[in-house]
């Protein structure tokens, strides 16, 4: 499912950001070169639970509320690493990937594999914000964030020799659409980025869904430097990858990556 994508010669695939508007679902992104066991990202990834939520996390608490229909309550958003997903919660978030981008996975070149993509939903470094019912009182510790009524998937990593959070999938439910969730979970994740130290936000996203394109353009994404251009071929005839790489920049004053290569050029 994941080649990488700024290798132009290399039949790629993506991570999506994608699906109509249940909210973009996000092609997960290229295989990252491993990190050294000593880098920075490396130990940021392994630190528990608790200790990322204090050292990174928008706030302290993981259950932040968040705009819910009036008639069920609240809904909050909670932290998780993947291997600390219930199979429960696992599936509940599968559902929603199927739901919104199956569709858009079919009609691309890497196809709709539902099995590769929940053991893709279980890699090592991922986290999740899930976005469960509010329980009058708070929840007790280890409860299960069901029923999931959207998710965002991310991961610290390195993209062509930059840090970056990547983000995998957003999905929303239909009774969360139109709230401004997605925007909220896309600033958490940003935060998180920021609060990290790395350069950039990144996503995936399929070209046929414009409405996930036009959602993350609005929030300041854009095609990333490294996403792949259409390849001619020796036919002629022009080859269009059926996704795009998009991103955003981190660092303050700064639109993108190219500018802040400029930026650095000029101070040397």
């Amino acid at each position: 499912m994941y080649l990488p994508p700024h290798e132009p010669d290399s039949p790629t695939t993506p991570h999506t950001a994608n699906a109509p508007i249940i909210l973009p679902s996000t092609l997960p992104p290229p295989p990252a070169p491993a990190m050294p066991p000593t880098s920075r990202l490396a130990t940021l990834n392994e630190l528990p639970l608790p200790t990322f939520l204090a050292q990174l996390w928008p706030r302290d608490d993981p259950r932040v509320e968040t705009p819910g229909p009036a008639d069920g309550g609240p809904w909050r958003v909670r932290l998780r690493a993947s291997d600390g997903l219930s199979e429960a919660e696992l599936t509940a978030c599968f559902r929603l990937v199927r739901d919104s981008s199956a569709a858009d996975y079919g009609a691309s070149a890497s196809g709709w594999r539902p099995g590769r993509k929940r053991e893709e939903m279980r890699l090592r470094d991922l986290r999740y914000m899930l976005l469960g019912r509010s329980a009058a009182g708070g929840e007790p510790e280890g409860e299960e964030c069901l029923p999931v009524g959207g998710f965002l998937s991310f991961m610290l990593t390195w993209e062509d020799g930059i840090e970056v959070i990547y983000c995998y999938e957003i999905h929303l439910d239909e009774s969360v659409r139109g709230r401004g969730v997605g925007k909220r979970l896309m600033g958490h994740l940003e935060e998180v980025g920021r609060k990290a130290g790395v350069e950039k936000a990144m996503l995936t996203v399929f070209k046929r869904n414009k409405a996930a394109m036009q959602f993350y353009e609005r929030l300041g994404y854009e095609e990333d430097e490294y996403s792949p251009r259409p390849k001619k071929l020796r036919n002629g005839v022009v080859k269009e990858l059926d996704y795009l790489i998009m991103s955003k920049s981190l660092i303050g004053g700064v639109k993108n990556h190219q500018e802040e290569g400029q930026r650095k050029r000029k101070a040397g």
